[in-house]
């Protein structure tokens, strides 16, 4: 049990890292005042009319666009598009992810409000973004910071409405701290 423990803490620090860092990248991205076509000439040598190279499973280039234009493209989007959908969609796949990892650990515990928290709302993220309550669900109680999950909130976003991004990071910050005590 404790190197699960010890692997789902390690997880959270990565997702937070992770989140992080593309909430910082995200910004400049969206903002047209930032020369980000500046970095990537000066790091990786390239012209503005270079094309992005993404490539598929199969090997081969899904390419068209070129850098400068979708850099160009970026920054016109209101930071909504980015900040909003992005973000939100980065944090409900670590919320399943990580959620997953409990469950395939076999390390839920019903008793833990918490821990209970957190199956509730992976399985939102997983499902629409929607907290979705049957069945007399939740059972248990479950909370975030002493914030309750009760099934008032069934239908509702669970991304950002009820978890906004300080709010996740609390999360991840309380799973490390759980799981390590336990590896």
């Amino acid at each position: 049990m404790s190197a699960d423990a010890e692997r789902i803490a390690t997880l959270a620090e990565e997702l937070k890292t992770a989140y992080v860092g593309l909430n910082l990248a995200v910004v400049t991205l969206a903002d047209p005042r930032v020369p980000l076509w500046d970095v990537y000439r000066g790091l990786y040598e390239m012209t503005p009319d270079a094309p992005i190279d993404i490539m598929r499973n199969d090997g081969t280039k899904h390419s068209g666009e070129l850098i400068h234009d979708v850099l160009v493209k970026a920054a016109a989007i209101p930071g909504g598009g980015l900040r909003g959908d992005l973000l939100s969609f980065v944090c409900m796949h670590g919320a399943t992810r990580i959620g997953d990892e409990i469950q395939q650990a076999g390390l839920r515990d019903q008793s833990n409000p918490f821990l209970e928290f957190v199956r509730h709302f992976r399985n939102a993220c997983a499902h629409g973004n929607r907290w979705h309550f049957t069945n007399n669900e939740p059972r248990h109680p479950a909370q975030l910071r002493g914030r309750a999950v009760t099934a008032a909130l069934h239908g509702s976003r669970a991304v950002p409405d009820w978890v906004g991004p300080g709010d996740y990071l609390d999360m991840l910050d309380d799973l490390a701290t759980h799981f390590r005590a336990l590896a």
